[in-house]
């Protein structure tokens, strides 16, 4: 599945189980796949903050929704392949 989200976030798909996913960047700098469907038990929540990163942000949140828009989760939480891409 390629395509957008109804936010605009770009869809690609992940390269072990094929779901699809949005590549953002965690708050440390890093790249993060999250989940594309936005689900009720997550706590990732993205947004565009311009000058700072390309593409969306990634922030995880413990609370009330930080930018208003919707929690999808982290990949690595739903990928059935997950630890074959944990750093060591």
């Amino acid at each position: 599945m390629t395509g957008r989200t109804p936010e605009g976030y770009e869809i690609a798909n992940c390269r072990s189980c094929a779901a699809p996913i949005i590549w953002a960047t965690s708050s440390g700098g890093r790249p993060m796949p999250v989940d594309a469907e936005p689900t009720g038990d997550g706590n990732v929540e993205l947004s565009l903050q311009p000058g700072m990163f390309v593409g969306p942000v990634a922030t995880v949140v413990t609370g009330p929704t930080l930018f208003g828009g919707k929690r999808r989760r982290a990949h690595f939480t739903s990928c059935p392949q997950a630890e074959q891409w944990r750093r060591r």
